[in-house]
């Protein structure tokens, strides 16, 4: 095993998303989320489709039978939803072992072909957000490691650009916080969403 795959943010973003997703509740599927348009279940749903996507295009970089995340129908029940997560983080992990961020990964639901450190770091940036959506929405911790969310902004700020955000797109306007907030918060803000974000009283 690498010492590279030992210490990749992803892999350590993806079991701390597998505790989240198995700590959801069956009575929070219906819960709003700070992501616009999804509840707790349909952005569960959202999440595993596109993690699905990622693990077919890490373990056959070059291929293009790639899975539509609209149509994956992933678990629902809370511990097998956690399993699936960690199923692809072992992808991911012998992807990195495979070097696959020195080689490009074909990926045409993203734009085509594109370089394999590119494709880890729009993972991360995918699960990072997403995680964050669903821990707030059910009133669990979430609380990545501060250098990861700066690598994660990093990355991501020169590929979001502003034809990417605003009404029917995947992103929000950027939202103005402090400099001197959490790199979590900054994070969360470059993506559209309000760091403010609670979720409604639960019974």
């Amino acid at each position: 095993m690498s010492e590279h795959s030992i210490s990749s943010p992803v892999l350590a973003v993806l079991e701390d998303m597998a505790r989240v997703v198995a700590g959801v509740r069956p009575e929070q599927s219906a819960l709003p989320t700070p992501c616009e348009g999804f509840d707790v279940a349909a952005l569960q749903q959202h999440l595993l489709g596109w993690l699905d996507l990622f693990r077919v295009a890490l373990s056959d970089p070059a291929g293009r039978d790639r899975p539509e995340p609209s149509a994956y129908q992933g678990p629902k029940d809370p511990e097998a939803a956690a399993a699936e997560i960690r199923h692809v983080a072992g992808t991911v992990r012998a992807a990195l072992e495979n070097d696959v961020e020195s080689g490009n990964v074909d990926i045409p639901r993203l734009g085509g072909e594109l370089p394999g450190a590119l494709v880890i770091h729009n993972l991360l940036a995918e699960v990072l957000g997403h995680g964050w959506d669903l821990a707030r929405a059910t009133g669990q911790r979430w609380d990545p490691d501060p250098a990861i969310c700066e690598q994660a902004l990093a990355a991501l700020k020169p590929v979001l650009l502003p034809e990417y955000r605003g009404a029917g797109m995947p992103f929000g306007p950027e939202i103005d916080v402090s400099p001197d907030a959490s790199a979590l918060d900054r994070f969360v803000a470059f993506t559209g969403r309000s760091p403010d974000w609670a979720a409604r009283a639960q019974g």
